[in-house]
């Protein structure tokens, strides 16, 4: 049963007062702590472009057991891969071409979530999808930069994945768990036939953020997209309209809750003096990532706000090749994220789902 939305905050304080030293739960927020910080580190040696992308890659792919960490590792690095690739073969023919660019964008964003939803390698999907979405989005004003953006977003995160690999391989337990059979494509053609109808809304949004973007001029067009992918990757859909939107609904709230717990948490440590120290800005961005960890893991089914909140941390934080000096660009992305999920509630609600409610009737 879905958490009440209005009850979030409470359930956030709840795993908060839960936060422990010692068991499973801490030694899975030291891990998730260790990689985070020595992603970055390596990142800031490299001189990588965007260094928060390997502190988010590290975060994300710790997983409860070094084989679920490395399956959804494996998964983020070929999906990134293969996604730069596509972009750079797909982008430059329509890169001066808005209506080939927004069917792109449509294509990549259907394609990521309706892979996700049937494929076995479903994270591969997503990360693929989302990968060819950064890097269209990124190059949309400058085609030329093309080629730099999908080296730079494939290195960032392939070196942060890895990180978070050799860390799950030294501290985390070896059990390995067997993942739910996926449907498979051919399910599409049956029963499951609504999750087209689901991937194409998401398509639909992420085409829809160039053209919102320049109307408004918010900013970051690639965390508008990421955002919106993030959000409708559903784990599960039922196939029934109400509980299928409220889902939506409530991974939207808590992304965008998680967004200003983390995001605020950033901002409010840029304005103190120890934001301006490398090794108290590390330590910072360590201890926000294990109790974020903690969020994530606990009992009280909150698991995207602390995935979500160590995002919006490492994005405030980890700004260049060192500790950050200026708040416009955090402001920017934090922005970037709520405007998606404002953009993504409003394409749901105006277009709804068109498929079999609980009575069996349209929705």
């Amino acid at each position: 049963m879905s958490n009440s939305l209005v009850s979030l905050p409470r359930l956030v304080l709840l795993e908060l007062s839960e936060l422990t030293l010692t068991g499973p739960r801490a030694r899975f927020a030291l891990a998730a702590a260790l990689a985070v910080g020595m992603a970055i580190v390596l990142a800031l040696m490299l001189r990588l472009q965007a260094v928060y992308w390997a502190g988010i890659s590290a975060f994300v792919c710790i997983q409860a057991s070094h084989p679920q960490s490395m399956r959804k590792g494996l998964h983020r690095i070929w999906g990134t891969v293969l996604g730069a690739a596509l972009a750079l073969v797909l982008f430059p023919p329509v890169a001066f071409n808005q209506a080939g660019t927004l069917v792109l964008l449509f294509c990549a964003g259907s394609m990521a979530i309706l892979g996700s939803l049937v494929s076995s390698y479903s994270y591969a999907w997503l990360l693929g999808g989302i990968t060819m979405l950064m890097v269209i989005l990124g190059a949309l004003n400058d085609p030329t930069q093309t080629l730099d953006l999908a080296f730079n977003r494939s290195c960032e995160i392939i070196i942060g994945t890895s990180v978070s690999l050799a860390i799950a391989k030294l501290l985390l337990p070896s059990t390995a768990t067997i993942a739910p059979p996926a449907p498979g494509w051919a399910s599409l053609t049956g029963e499951r036939g609504y999750m087209v109808s689901h991937a194409m809304r998401t398509g639909l949004a992420v085409a829809l953020v160039p053209i919102v973007w320049r109307m408004f001029e918010l900013p970051d067009l690639s965390q508008m997209a990421i955002s919106i992918g993030a959000v409708m990757a559903v784990p599960v859909l039922t196939g029934k309209a109400d509980e299928d939107r409220r889902a939506v609904i409530e991974r939207s709230v808590q992304r965008l809750l998680g967004c200003l717990i983390g995001g605020g948490l950033g901002l409010l440590i840029l304005l103190t003096p120890l934001a301006a120290t490398f090794w108290s800005w590390l330590l910072l961005l360590m201890i926000g990532a294990a109790i974020a960890a903690q969020i994530e893991t606990g009992r009280h089914g909150v698991p995207v706000i602390g995935v979500q909140a160590a995002v919006g941390l490492i994005v405030t934080l980890a700004q260049g090749w060192g500790p950050a000096v200026n708040l416009t660009p955090a402001l920017d992305r934090v922005a970037g994220m709520i405007g998606a999920i404002m953009l993504l509630l409003a394409v749901n609600f105006v277009f709804g789902a068109g498929y079999e409610t609980d009575a069996g009737q349209k929705a």
